[in-house]
């Protein structure tokens, strides 16, 4: 190969490489517009905190399930387990394990159960000049667990804990 070839040769490589570069090296717009919709308006709305201590009203409300005008005892027999009261709301079923003259014997039983896995409060019932300490377990809307847990509780604890329907 003589060396007009050669030099023919490298800058036509050259050239071809040049106008590769040129064709490769083309500027693109990017398009950095967002397609993400704007933030929808959204207006908090401030809830008013219930206060219960200062209600009257609402206590009452909530010491109605524990008013002994509103249990009363029922037994085993020809009751359905579940249901619906006159109101269409659901059956209640408490238990009453034990009442207490003293607020640490109530404690002490209501720890106790809770140790074994039962729901159980304290009640003090203050409504005579005899304040009085009621613990229960409870409430339930299946009879039928109330009174699982009541023969549980009797075997372990020597109870003769009392099945109580809240009546509406």
């Amino acid at each position: 190969m003589n060396s007009g070839n050669v030099a023919f040769f490298c800058v036509t490589v050259l050239i071809f490489i040049w106008l590769s570069l040129m064709y490769l090296s083309q500027t693109y717009e990017i398009d950095r517009a967002t397609r993400i919709p704007p933030a929808p308006l959204i207006e908090s709305v401030n809830f008013e905190g219930m206060n219960i201590k200062n209600d009257p009203e609402k206590i009452e409300l909530v010491r109605e399930l524990f008013n002994p005008d509103t249990l009363k005892a029922m037994d085993n027999g020809g009751l359905q387990p579940t249901g619906l009261d006159d109101d269409s709301l659901p059956l209640l079923w408490l238990l009453e394990v034990a009442n207490f003259d003293g607020s640490d014997e109530a404690k002490a039983m209501t720890d106790k159960l809770r140790q074994k896995g039962h729901r159980a409060f304290t009640h003090v019932a203050d409504d005579t000049n005899i304040i009085s300490y009621y613990v229960y377990v409870g409430p339930k809307i299946d009879r039928r667990r109330i009174v699982s847990e009541k023969l549980a509780i009797d075997d372990a604890f020597g109870t003769d804990a009392l099945v109580l329907q809240f009546a509406r």
